[in-house]
């Protein structure tokens, strides 16, 4: 296999890694506007389903990286390695709603306006989920007619605040 692909392959996974990466962590990211008001540290299992559809991505790409192709792999050696151990410390690394009078962030990231969203719905977690609730926060009608929506995962202990501040903040 010509090497520029095993480049462009392994590069690949690295994107996700870092996109992944930027939705928690963002060192570089604009002061937050208004006044802190809620902080809600989320756990292990609120985290997995923060980072669950880029995470499943990246681990079909890493299988799909193992398989010989014309009998040389589709990635540099390693790669795989990097991969895995890359989506095993992302989701360790420590994730928290933070909502302010303006909107609500995830750690230090770009705050979503609560002016975006028309009405809120929460839905409890079942089975492994049963201490996790989902917020579905939906969106206003844009120019397209489509609606973007939001969701938050809480955990269950904090879920009364949440509801107050949402009920207070999103109309």
């Amino acid at each position: 296999m010509q090497p520029q692909l095993r480049y462009i392959a392994s590069t690949a996974v690295s994107f996700m890694l870092s996109f992944m990466l930027m939705t928690v962590w963002l060192p570089f990211a604009p002061k937050r506007p208004g006044e802190v008001l809620l902080q809600v540290p989320l756990g292990l299992a609120q985290r997995i389903l923060i980072h669950r559809n880029k995470a499943m991505v990246l681990l079909v790409l890493c299988i799909l990286g193992s398989i010989p192709f014309n009998g040389t792999q589709l990635f540099l050696e390693g790669t795989q390695a990097v991969g895995t151990l890359g989506l095993l410390v992302l989701t360790l690394v420590p994730v928290r709603y933070v909502f302010t009078a303006r909107g609500m962030a995830i750690n230090n990231g770009v705050p979503k306006a609560y002016k975006g969203y028309r009405r809120f719905d929460v839905r409890p977690g079942r089975r492994w989920l049963a201490d996790t609730a989902t917020v579905v926060l939906r969106g206003r009608r844009t120019e397209r007619g489509e609606t973007a929506s939001h969701s938050l995962y809480v955990p269950k202990a904090r879920l009364d605040e949440v509801v107050r501040l949402l009920k207070k903040h999103v109309r």
